[in-house]
């Protein structure tokens, strides 16, 4: 008995005869059932006996069901190529691109025949212009396995090189202009989702975040940005484009009625949302992007 097609994306994989199997429930109830197909979170199985089809939920199998699942998927999954494949190793990779120095992350398995979200993740100042010490908790909070294994994406840190106390920040200079352009080419070269481009950032990542939304508000989905967003001026973009601002009372780097005006003129979207921490000053990084609340929100979000 052939199986039928598995619908991933808009690619359809048929699998190998099917084999039998006796699947196991998270709470020890047990069915002799063949393998159809499955997705990433049910499976489909046809019970011999009668004939009869079951949808189980993935998450409601047993651990080596899932296992087994995961590894039947991966056996029929079609290999990344291109010029950005190379980096996707499963570990941070270094990498530059027309001078733009950046980190890459994405797992070595990743399906081409899918589409996967871009977490696109900008560092605050720094005077360390060495490509690798950008990866801060804002870019690294997204690679930790267990978000990772709930929500697969590539991860894009890109490096400010732009010496500390220059002109502007990095994000709206040159550093920034190249690494739009390198948005583009890694859409253009690996399967990620067009609908579904997240830039997030901190202090001088906060305002490089809200500052790429406002020059390119049509290519992101949904912007995070801590201790550091655009003016007021800027409002009329955030009432469609998603936006969680994030700010400490207390901070004494950045002062936070950037954040507070931004929120109120924004206090009748139903896109954005604003957290202000009582303490923390400048150094609530972590706090957000550790926040399991905030991972979900955005993989939530996508351009319509």
């Amino acid at each position: 008995m052939k199986l039928g097609p598995l619908l991933l994306g808009c690619v359809f994989l048929v699998f190998p005869e099917a084999r039998s199997r006796e699947w196991t429930s998270t709470d020890g109830r047990k069915l002799e059932a063949d393998f159809v197909s499955a997705t990433g979170d049910s499976v489909i199985v046809k019970r011999a006996a009668d004939g009869r089809s079951f949808t189980l939920p993935l998450k409601g199998l047993s651990d080596a069901d899932q296992t087994w699942v995961k590894e039947e998927l991966a056996k029929n999954a079609k290999p990344v190529e291109g010029p950005y494949a190379t980096l996707l190793t499963g570990e941070w990779a270094l990498s530059e691109d027309d001078g733009l120095p950046f980190a890459l992350f994405g797992a070595k398995d990743l399906d081409a025949s899918k589409k996967y979200p871009l977490v696109v993740g900008l560092h605050g100042r720094s005077q360390n212009a060495e490509n690798g010490k950008q990866l801060g908790p804002f870019s690294k909070s997204f690679s930790e396995p267990g978000r990772y294994e709930k929500n697969p994406c590539i991860i894009l840190a890109p490096l400010g090189y732009q010496p500390f106390g220059g002109q502007g920040t990095a994000w709206s200079n040159e550093p920034g202009t190249k690494t739009l352009a390198l948005i583009e080419k890694l859409i253009e070269s690996l399967p990620i989702d067009g609908n579904c481009i997240y830039v997030v950032g901190y202090s001088m990542g906060g305002f490089g975040a809200c500052h790429f939304a406002v020059t390119e508000p049509k290519r992101f989905a949904a912007v995070v940005a801590g201790a550091g967003c655009t003016g007021v001026d800027s409002a009329d973009v955030f009432k469609r484009l998603p936006l969680w601002l994030h700010h400490a009372a207390d901070d004494p780097t950045v002062e936070v009625r950037y954040s507070r005006d931004l929120a109120e003129a924004l206090k009748r979207s139903e896109t954005m949302k604003y957290t202000e921490y009582p303490t923390g000053g400048h150094g609530i990084a972590g706090t957000i992007f550790n926040d399991d609340a905030v991972h979900e929100w955005i993989f939530q979000q996508r351009r319509e």
